[in-house]
């Protein structure tokens, strides 16, 4: 079953082609940030100490866990400064999904002579 925010992408793909993928790209990433988040906290490091190995601010470790869009350089800093590696792919896309066709109202006819 459809909620409304699903509905709402939907259309919005149907006008705009690619909107769908966008918001599960952000969803991806926000996701990323809230795993990375939970492994800070596991490890009982706070976001201040994380910034300070990062020489940055705790408010830029908090956008960065909450999801928000954020330099690549940054992303990999915080990922290092918890002592992993950050590796980038860039798979090749799966097929399309067939789009939902558009309902056009019916076609009047025209009345002659």
């Amino acid at each position: 079953m459809m909620d409304d925010l699903d509905r709402y992408i939907a259309e919005r793909d149907a006008r705009e082609e690619g909107f769908a993928s966008l918001v599960e790209a952000a969803d991806r990433r926000q996701a990323f940030a809230r795993e990375m988040a939970e492994r800070r906290r596991k490890r009982g490091i706070s976001q201040t100490q994380i910034a300070a190995r990062m020489r940055t601010s705790p408010s830029i470790v908090s956008r960065l866990e909450s999801g928000f869009d954020v330099k690549l350089s940054t992303l990999e800093k915080y990922v290092v400064a918890l002592g992993y590696e950050l590796v980038l792919a860039a798979p090749k896309p799966s097929p399309k999904r067939p789009r939902t066709p558009q309902r056009r109202p019916p076609q009047r006819k025209k009345k002659t002579g």
